[in-house]
């Protein structure tokens, strides 16, 4: 299996750099630092970095603020203590410093007996718990920016919720062992890799590979695992293992065509209900068929597109940009969701969600937006784009700028957000915050809160990094 440890050489490289990150990768926790995951950034050519540094060097802040002043718009200037210090802490600095790996470092726990948590696995060594099942499941990814998901098995209880970054999985009692799991990765490193893992089942059976999200295990044996392994390959590799009989079931799990229609049942061969995925694809089936259409559930409305079945995740296109909407921030998991009026209703229909970054003094509460600012000083030369007043000096407003000008960004918010903490601002990238600032009025409610569930869709991610020499964010559309 020595194909399965390519790259581990750089792992070694960079383990004493995040062995501070790794060592609160505790599992005593419903969740973790894994939330804050890694970030690569490539390089540009020396003619690409010349121009970007003449073009962020062609206004200085005094004469793009005269600018700006002579064209009506007035930047002004937050107090002190505001939202937003540009500081970046010792323990955030050597994260990203060695986050710049490129290489994902998977890192699991496992739940065994009377609530114990198992020393931390890393990547492809065999996870196991000598031999007995296992009940919980917590893994971390770091190194490269996105996230890992997955989420466990039981007869008894069926699939439990997906978790993300070192959140654990539903905790079952001593005598209900995990019989399958799926595992996959979204963002950058889900455009970069495939998952791959393999399970091993008390009966000494070790199952084929699964890949982003399939079923790894048993269903309706009597079997449980007693043991998993993971991998991961350049995206469309060749995978040199086999991928057949990853599931060990009386019948096919998952999503399957049959008669020229998309089919979900269960590995034992019942007819399923609930949610379902394809990869990072959503859907939701009835007694087995694909819904279609506006559909009502969990108390959301959703949309699910009438050829394919797939949940759509950004609405604008079918109900429009103009209001009223209520937006929703979910401090804990980084994440806003934009929710649209049905009716009587209330504010149920969540048109799209934006990747977001908050910190520790973000406030909680129900607010409703006073003010709008198209730059703004956040303290003292850090200037934002976008800016909508929550309360006081806290504002939703586009990632960084060292001047009012858009060729002027530091592209470590672009590459770290939802991993850099700001001072109490909610961050959006530069696009995100546009839409914000032009489709939701003065006066629009905004709630803050925590969860570990992201909201009704899940959380975005960053889906390509760009260069550390690159001062322009590609989601402005004024580029």
């Amino acid at each position: 299996m020595r194909k399965l440890t390519r790259g581990l050489a750089a792992i070694c490289l960079t383990a004493a750099l995040v062995l501070g990150q790794a060592a609160l990768t505790r599992a005593d926790e419903a969740y973790g630092p894994g939330y804050r995951n890694g970030v690569s950034i490539s390089d540009t050519s020396k003619s690409e970095k010349q121009t970007t540094a003449e073009t962020a060097e062609g206004v200085t802040t005094e004469k793009a603020e005269t600018a700006l002043a002579n064209a009506g718009i007035d930047i002004g200037q937050e107090g002190d203590g505001g939202g937003e210090d540009g500081v970046v802490d010792e323990a955030t600095k050597a994260a990203q410093e060695a986050l710049k790996a490129n290489f994902p470092r998977l890192q699991t726990t496992v739940m065994t007996g009377d609530g114990n948590w198992t020393q931390p696995f890393v990547n492809d060594a065999w996870i196991t718990n000598d031999g007995k099942g296992f009940h919980g499941l917590s893994t971390f990814l770091t190194n490269i920016v996105g996230n890992v998901l997955y989420r466990t098995y039981t007869s008894g209880t069926g699939w439990s919720p997906w978790v993300m970054n070192g959140q654990q999985t539903t905790n079952y009692p001593n005598d209900v062992n995990i019989e399958a799991i799926q595992m996959r990765f979204s963002g950058y490193v889900n455009n970069q890799f495939d998952l791959y893992y393999s399970a091993k089942l008390e009966d000494g059976t070790t199952t084929g590979w699964a890949k982003n999200g399939t079923s790894a295990g048993t269903m309706g044996t009597g079997h449980y695992i007693t043991g998993f392994r993971m991998a991961f390959y350049a995206k469309n590799s060749a995978f040199p293992y086999k991928t057949d009989k990853a599931l060990i079931s009386a019948t096919a799990d998952g999503m399957q065509i049959i008669d020229g229609g998309l089919r979900y049942f269960n590995g034992d061969g019942t007819p399923f209900s609930g949610w379902a995925w394809l990869g990072n694809d959503r859907y939701y089936f009835k007694d087995s068929m694909p819904v279609v259409g506006w559909q009502y559930i969990d108390g959301f409305k959703y949309y699910f597109d009438l050829n394919s079945g797939k949940m759509l995740t950004d609405l604008e296109p079918l109900i429009g940009n103009n209001g009223p909407f209520f937006i929703s921030i979910n401090k804990q998991m980084n994440c806003m969701t934009v929710f649209a009026k049905d009716g009587a209703n209330g504010f149920i229909i969540p048109v799209k969600s934006f990747l977001t970054s908050t910190g520790p003094d973000t406030p909680l509460g129900t607010f409703q937006t006073p003010e709008k600012y198209r730059w703004r000083d956040m303290n003292h030369g850090i200037f934002t784009q976008y800016a909508t007043r929550i309360w006081k000096g806290f504002l939703i407003h586009s990632i960084l700028y060292s001047r009012p000008n858009k060729m002027t960004l530091d592209p470590t918010t672009y590459n770290y957000l939802s991993i850099a903490e700001s001072a109490g601002c909610v961050r959006l990238l530069s696009g995100d915050a546009k839409w914000i600032y032009d489709h939701c009025a003065l006066g629009t409610t905004v709630t803050i809160y925590e969860s570990p569930v992201p909201g009704p869709y899940e959380r975005p991610a960053i889906e390509q990094i760009i260069p550390e020499t690159q001062t322009w964010d590609p989601t402005d559309p004024n580029m």
